[in-house]
């Protein structure tokens, strides 16, 4: 039986990947967090954007009220790094 594909992956995503796979131990917590603090960085950007000048009410609104979950993860990630 032929297995379903998985999402396909982007370079920016493969050598993402290959980075971590390549490291280990705390270099692999190190770049896994930068990852995630780069990633939250970029969705708190783009929603507080959106929130502001959206042009589709729902996704607005959406974005509004998501805004503060991303902003405590984004806060929770920055609390990783320094632990």
């Amino acid at each position: 039986s032929i297995k379903p594909a998985g999402p396909a992956l982007g370079p920016k995503e493969q050598q993402m990947l290959g980075e971590l796979k390549s490291a280990s131990g705390k270099a692999f917590d190190q770049k896994y967090i930068k990852m995630q603090t780069d990633a939250h960085k970029e969705a708190v950007a783009l929603f507080s954007t959106y929130a502001k000048s959206g042009d589709d009410p729902a996704m607005k609104e959406f974005a509004k009220k998501t805004l503060p979950t991303l902003k405590m993860h984004e806060k929770h990630v920055k609390e990783l790094a320094v632990a």
